[in-house]
């Protein structure tokens, strides 16, 4: 299944602000939170999260809380290091996520960076998905061993 690059969505009525500790004051609208159902693995209680995005940043987005502002991952589309990346999604899984159409079927991986970026790493085991659409969001948990929890995300050249 393809699914199409990020691109958060933005609108201006009933703006919100949360204050972020490095990201600083982000301001958004109940149109851009996404919905967890389950939540995340390890913080299955919070369930809204929004889309952030810094061109200082890129290609890297961030996936804030809205309950916790120092619940926040770095997310990336898992094609941009690995193209080959093709994770099973069961009907059931496009089923949660109300998917109507696969154009708005997007996946990321969270990252886990070190300071030594040959360190950093990418979770290929857990993908998140995100019906653009409808703003439902949700973590697999793949099952086979196909894919690491901690693949390197920079190869040395």
């Amino acid at each position: 299944m393809e699914m199409s690059a990020a691109k958060p969505i933005a609108n201006a009525q009933n703006v919100m602000q949360l204050e972020h500790p490095k990201l600083g004051v982000i301001a958004y609208s109940a149109d851009d939170i996404f919905f967890f159902p389950q939540g995340l693995l390890g913080y299955e209680r919070q369930k809204h999260y929004i889309l952030v995005e810094r061109e200082e940043h890129q290609p890297f987005l961030w996936m804030l809380n809205t309950e916790d502002t120092n619940l926040n991952f770095l997310i990336i589309d898992p094609q941009v290091f690995y193209p080959e990346y093709e994770p099973n999604i069961s009907k059931r899984d496009l089923n949660e996520l109300q998917i109507d159409n696969p154009q708005s079927l997007f996946m990321y991986i969270i990252i886990t960076l070190d300071q030594d970026i040959h360190k950093s790493t990418g979770n290929l085991s857990a993908p998140i998905l995100l019906n653009m659409t409808k703003r439902i969001g949700k973590q697999l948990v793949l099952l086979d061993d196909k894919y690491s929890t901690k693949y390197p995300i920079h190869k040395p050249e």
